[in-house]
């Protein structure tokens, strides 16, 4: 009934056969290697996923609607977050605030690159094949990266 239409339109609520009209009404693709649950999710949230496609923020969330990992958007520094994305060159060399060797580094190194770091728990698993695919799909294609997952 009209009433109740809404519950259709909706990846959460929607039945089944419904998702691959929805996915393709996002441009969302199914994979069927994730549990319907995960694919509700995902298609659900497409559109956020979009609009901050190629920044850190938006390669964090990505990951984070895979993996489960916690944003940690009340941590400041970003090294100390379950999904850190850092560039290894920071700011750059700032005179007067910087310190060889520990907050500066001379010489050449790969521009436009960034690390990112997984921390999991003991328990979790992270299938990096499918974050290595999040990230080369995700990332600006003139950049490289360095993927590390560390168990805590």
């Amino acid at each position: 009934s009209f009433a109740s239409m809404w519950a259709h339109l909706d990846p959460l609520t929607a039945p089944s056969a419904l998702l691959p009209f929805l996915a393709h009404w996002v441009d969302w693709p199914i994979d069927a290697q994730l549990s319907l649950t995960h694919q509700r999710r995902l298609i659900r949230r497409a559109v956020e996923i979009y609009r901050c496609r190629g920044t850190r923020k938006g390669l964090r969330f990505y990951i984070h609607l895979y993996t489960g990992l916690p944003l940690d958007e009340h941590i400041d520094r970003e090294e100390d977050k379950s999904i850190s994305i850092t560039e290894p060159f920071g700011q750059g060399c700032l005179f007067g605030l910087a310190h060889v060797g520990k907050d500066a580094i001379l010489g050449g190194g790969k521009p436009y690159h960034f690390d990112v770091c997984l921390r999991t728990q003991p328990n979790s698993q992270i299938d990096e094949q499918l974050v290595r695919r999040i990230i080369d799909q995700e990332k600006p294609a003139f950049c490289s990266y360095s993927l590390r997952i560390k168990t805590e």
